[in-house]
Formats: C-alpha cells, sequence, structure tokens
C-alpha cells in the first residue's frame, strides 16, 4: 500500500516515512497541503496521515477537499495532532477524518491503525 505522510515537520514527516518503509510501505511525503495534493494526482495513494496544524491549509480543509474528490473519497485520512481539544476531534470527524492521533505519535499504534486499514 502507498501512504501519504503530510506534515510540514520535516523531521517528524521523514521519521514516520521511515518507520513505514521499514515495515514494507511505500511512503510519499509532502510539507503541506497543495504538495500533498500534487502527489495524490500522481501515485495511488491508499492511506494519508496528515498534520492538523500546516501553511496553507489545516489538515482537516485538506481532509476535505480529499473527500470531496470522487476519486479519493475512500481513502482513509489518520490526523495527527499537538491540539489537545475534543473540538478539533470532532470538527475532524464530521469533515472525513477516519481517527486523530495525538502527537507525540505512538508509532506501535500508527502501524497497528495502518494494518488495519489495508
Amino acid at each position: 500500500m502507498h501512504i501519504l505522510v503530510v506534515d510540514d515537520d520535516s523531521s517528524l514527516c521523514t521519521s514516520l516515512s521511515y518507520y513505514l518503509e521499514r515495515h514494507g510501505y511505500t511512503v510519499h511525503s509532502a510539507s503541506d497541503a497543495l504538495q500533498a495534493l500534487d502527489v495524490m494526482e500522481r501515485h495511488p495513494v491508499g492511506f494519508v496521515i496528515t498534520d492538523y496544524l500546516m501553511p496553507h491549509l489545516d489538515g482537516i480543509h485538506f481532509t476535505e477537499i480529499v473527500k470531496a474528490d470522487p476519486r479519493f473519497r475512500s481513502i482513509p485520512v489518520l490526523l495527527i495532532t499537538a491540539v489537545v481539544d475534543g473540538a478539533v476531534t470532532d470538527k475532524s470527524m464530521r469533515k472525513g477524518v477516519a481517527l486523530t492521533l495525538q502527537k507525540p505519535v505512538d508509532v506501535g499504534q500508527l502501524l497497528n491503525l495502518v494494518r488495519f486499514a489495508e
């Protein structure tokens, strides 16, 4: 499965990508939502991991755009965030986010969620 990791924190993006690749996944990365949409146009993405707070578009707005496109509607989106706020989680789920994980990300839990989505 191809996974897209979207985060403006390059070190987190790199570490998540490395971890997922070590477990057999093909990983594409993007530093913001606009770049991520471009990646999705060019690669067969089956799962998206996106940060909440990013430049240009936040992760919830990005998910809303993804879910509005019939080509991408069925792709699960996982939101990672340092913001501890139930309202963010509620809003993200209404806009199509499948799950929300708090930062720092527990990579074991992340891997289990990716495997469950396959």
